[in-house]
């Protein structure tokens, strides 16, 4: 990508281009799938580096960093121009420092920003109790919607003991091991599930996905998205998470 694609980004993003000039961009950026990604990424990086600055003494020291990247990375016409006009030297020494890190870095770098993760998914259903229920599994009902899923998995834990096939609980208690990073016992009670006849086969499937997402096993990921069958309630999340991944 070209010097003047990230002067046209920012100016884009500042509304300094004409109507003219506007349309034509858009135009670019929805035909354009590698100038679109570069957009992204400019985007990306410009927002993180606003929400990085701290307070005023931070913010001039993190300037005048910037600066030196500036007037390396543009000609010196361009490094003129920014110094005769105080106002802009910072956003364009902004937009050379996102502009070097995405050139010597790579889009991959940025992307990491918004690729997704484990917690963009871990909203889970709450738990209800049940009429007559035991006394642990009231307690691990308590404990899982106060997210405190060291206390309930110890608590799941006891209560399938007593009532081993019972899948929703299983299915809680799998979280609770995704939540605490115990991987190997999630996905093995997952698996159970996924290969039984109970209601609770594609919701296992969903979090058999986000497990190995969250143990950033992208290929895995995906290849259990794709079994999420259409009409599962997670089918229409699953597509979206499909959607980022590959």
């Amino acid at each position: 990508m070209e010097d003047q694609d990230y002067i046209l980004f920012d100016s884009y993003i500042n509304n300094e281009l004409s109507a003219e000039e506007r349309l034509a961009f858009e135009n670019r950026r929805d035909n354009d799938e590698a100038f679109a990604q570069s957009f992204r990424v400019f985007l990306d990086a410009t927002i993180y580096l606003q929400n990085s600055i701290g307070n005023e003494a931070e913010t001039n020291a993190f300037k005048k960093n910037l600066e030196s990247i500036s007037t390396n990375h543009f000609n010196k016409a361009e490094a003129v121009t920014v110094k005769t006009e105080p106002s802009k030297v910072f956003r364009f020494a902004k937009l050379a420092m996102a502009a070097s890190v995405v050139i010597f870095l790579g889009v991959f770098a940025f992307n990491q920003f918004s690729n997704p993760v484990y917690s963009d998914y871990n909203a889970h259903e709450p738990m209800t109790i049940v009429r007559g229920s035991v006394k642990d599994l009231i307690a691990a009902t308590k404990a899982f919607n106060n997210k405190e899923y060291d206390k309930a998995n110890v608590l799941l834990k006891n209560v399938l003991e007593k009532d081993p096939e019972n899948s929703e609980l299983q299915l809680y208690y799998a979280i609770t091991n995704i939540e605490l990073d115990n991987f190997k016992v999630a996905d093995a009670q997952l698996n159970k599930i996924i290969t039984g006849e109970s209601a609770y086969k594609d919701r296992a499937l969903w979090y058999s996905a986000l497990s190995r997402l969250k143990q950033k096993n992208i290929d895995a990921t995906i290849v259990l998205l794709k079994q999420i069958p259409d009409g599962a309630d997670d089918y229409k999340e699953a597509q979206k998470l499909l959607d980022k991944l590959e």
